[in-house]
């Protein structure tokens, strides 16, 4: 940053992480040592979404961008309340084949959250 004189507010790093959409139990489970099949609640339920969080290095953070799994826009459910205020706070909520980061996903995210962000920290500062 130094050598070529670049602002912190124009400085972002990402990262991903996989957040399950229902909690998996963690607990451990005490059974008797000959007991040959233990019943585990949810342990099955492996519903997730892949977060994508951003932060500048002057400490702000940008929306998230979170990847569900589908093949069509119907995972993104129909307006509901949760829905309306994340879209207020312009969340980047898309979808992919199996939740992951895809190529597609990740245009999506700067094209919808990197890029007006930067646009509107140049236009600020007049660069």
């Amino acid at each position: 940053m130094k050598a070529y004189n670049i602002l912190v507010i124009l400085v972002v790093n990402n990262d991903q992480t996989n957040v399950h959409l229902i909690p998996i139990a963690r607990e451990r489970i005490l059974e008797n040592k000959k007991t040959q099949h233990i019943k585990v609640l949810m342990v099955e339920n492996k519903r997730q979404v892949t977060l994508v969080v951003s932060s500048v290095a002057s400490g702000f953070l940008l929306s998230p961008h979170i990847v569900f799994t589908s093949t069509t826009p119907r995972c993104l459910s129909p307006c509901n309340e949760g829905k309306d205020k994340c879209i207020s706070l312009d969340w980047d909520l898309t979808f992919s084949e199996n939740h992951w980061s895809t190529l597609e996903t990740i245009k999506q995210f700067v094209h919808k959250i990197l890029l007006p962000y930067l646009h509107t920290q140049i236009t600020q500062l007049r660069l």
